[in-house]
């Protein structure tokens, strides 16, 4: 009896371990067969998700300039560095060094040119997959590989001439070939011995963020994260090997920049520490400064921008929540925390993330509210948030169908957006593609770049005709140059025309140019009027109007007569 009572008794143990046993795999089954199917089938679905890419690439294609102006310039430079020999420091080389490749070959055809950003787009989804497989979950990695290919902030750069999809298909290819390095780290080989096996990855490495920290000026702190990230694991000797790379590189090549054309005269710091980017007699911010630009960035970028981009807010709100910039900060952190103990490499990519947006928020003036200034983060982001969720969601079998479920309406809402967009602006690209290269423009710019155009084709090439956007008037005006005035130097009749003789200024476009770009509301960016105007009423005579363009929202051509 005593002997059955026994036997019952370690049954019902056996069972009970069985059952909990049952329970737990039960707990991560989900998941697990999900990452399993998606690992089996990972080939099918990165070539799927790679023809989305391209397609969502070409869907919201955009064949016209932007009105900021920023991407002008980089074709304008990748244009004066091909055929004058001025090599573009300001802003970074980087790219217009490689878009003066695409110059040499399509000459100012836009859309040629901005087919050089869909083949960074292919190149980043692509890279991206490569760098994070069998390093990380597969349902993280195809939800990451989904965001990248089906975002529409991130595809608007697709089809742009800014810098923002150049700098992620360089990054990918960076973080790339240090995953390569972190793989292969022996801590048992000594110094020399160290280098010897793993030489020509950090020659790579060096010359690769090198090509980053040209590309954008802020990029120079990357090499940053990749010393702290050493420097946490202990990696020392790993830590000495990629500053050295990096330092001898970027020391060759400043050398041979120099030698070549010149140093640089860019003053691309000196701006950053400016109150104004466009007004240098405010002065330089000091510390306190500082912390406050640190601040606003801070709750612009991540309550705002981040949260518009990941779709969780919508496109059209202007409110900045500091709460909430706190919270998302703080959840980064422990997502960060986390991965220090599950996964090295998205431990890299927190360190990389937070060291880069801490450089974007001090380095950028806070009145610089643009979303692409984050965009070069948000691949990271998103990952680093995604990856922890998955983590925590596999505690429980209701918190994976949740975490599912969230991520799959995430998802919809995305290629939702996408679709509407893509949509909307086929309208706009089958027009453009057809000839009528102003479509899709407001009246107050198509009159200016018309305007601009009309200068290339009616002035000599050797007069000179002061823009207040250059750059667009470059592109439109057939790559004739125009002197820019961005700000207001002075509004004294005397002073101005001075300085503008000095400039061997001949003409001048006023344009209307909305303060709104969404209203006509009779406010416009009246940088040259407000020079004009003192001329005007001293000496009236020295003004003549030459050409009027439009007649809502007009554009004028004023010949000066000194």
């Amino acid at each position: 009896m005593i002997m059955a009572k026994k036997e019952k008794h370690q049954q019902h143990i056996l069972t009970t371990s069985k059952k909990n046993n049952t329970e737990n795999v039960n707990n991560l089954v989900v998941l697990e067969q999900l990452d399993s199917w998606f690992e089996r089938h990972s080939k099918k679905i990165f070539f799927c998700l790679l023809f989305f890419s391209t397609l969502f690439s070409f869907l919201l294609f955009d064949s016209k300039v932007s009105p900021g102006g920023d991407d002008s310039s980089y074709i304008e430079r990748a244009w004066l560095f091909l055929n004058e020999g001025k090599y573009p420091y300001f802003q970074g080389p980087g790219y217009p060094v490689f878009l003066s490749l695409f110059v040499k070959l399509f000459g100012l055809n836009l859309v040629m040119l901005k087919m050089f950003s869909v083949l960074c787009q292919l190149g980043f989804v692509s890279v991206t997959y490569f760098t994070f497989r069998k390093r990380i979950p597969y349902t993280v990695l195809f939800a990451l590989i989904s965001f990248i290919s089906f975002n529409s902030f991130i595809q608007y750069y697709a089809s742009q001439t800014f810098t923002e999809t150049f700098f992620l298909f360089i990054q990918s290819i960076c973080l790339f070939i240090t995953f390569k390095i972190m793989d292969s780290i022996n801590m048992e080989l000594g110094w020399i011995n160290g280098f010897k096996e793993n030489y020509g990855k950090w020659i790579l490495f060096g010359f690769l963020f090198v090509l980053l920290s040209i590309s954008k000026s802020i990029a120079f702190v990357s090499i940053v994260s990749v010393l702290l990230y050493f420097v946490l694991n202990k990696n020392y000797k790993q830590a000495v090997y990629a500053f050295v790379a990096f330092a001898l590189i970027r020391l060759i090549y400043q050398l041979i920049a120099t030698a070549m054309f010149g140093p640089s005269t860019s003053g691309q710091l000196s701006m950053m520490l400016q109150k104004d980017i466009y007004n240098v007699s405010k002065g330089y911010e000091d510390f306190g400064g500082m912390i406050d630009r640190f601040l606003n960035n801070f709750n612009t970028y991540i309550s705002l921008h981040m949260f518009r981009i990941l779709n969780l807010r919508s496109v059209t709100t202007g409110l900045i929540i500091p709460s909430l910039s706190y919270i998302t900060a703080l959840v980064i952190g422990i997502c960060t925390f986390f991965s220090f103990k599950k996964n090295k490499f998205v431990f890299f990519s927190s360190v990389y993330l937070i060291v880069l947006c801490f450089g974007i928020f001090f380095g950028v003036q806070a009145a610089n509210m643009q979303d692409r200034l984050i965009i070069i983060a948000m691949p990271l982001i998103f990952l680093v948030l995604f990856y922890g969720t998955y983590n925590l969601s596999k505690r429980s079998n209701t918190g994976q169908y949740l975490f599912l479920f969230f991520a799959s309406i995430m998802l919809v809402i995305t290629i939702g957006k996408s679709t509407i967009q893509a949509k909307q602006n086929l309208v706009a690209l089958k027009k453009n593609m057809s000839g009528d290269i102003y479509y899709g423009y407001t009246p107050d710019y198509e009159n200016f770049l018309k305007m601009s155009k009309y200068c290339a084709d009616s002035l000599p090439d050797s007069v000179h005709v002061l823009s207040r956007k250059p750059g667009m008037s470059f592109i439109y005006g057939n790559g004739k140059k125009f002197p820019g005035q961005y700000i207001v130097t002075s509004t004294n009749a005397d002073t101005v025309l001075m300085g503008w003789k000095q400039q061997k200024i001949k003409y001048v476009i006023l344009a209307s140019l909305r303060k709104d770009p969404k209203k006509n509301n009779g406010l416009v960016v009246n940088t040259l009027h407000r020079m004009m105007q003192p001329i005007a009423e001293k000496y009236p005579q020295k003004l003549k109007l030459i050409k009027t363009i439009g007649t809502i929202e007009p554009t004028y051509l004023y010949e000066i007569d000194y």
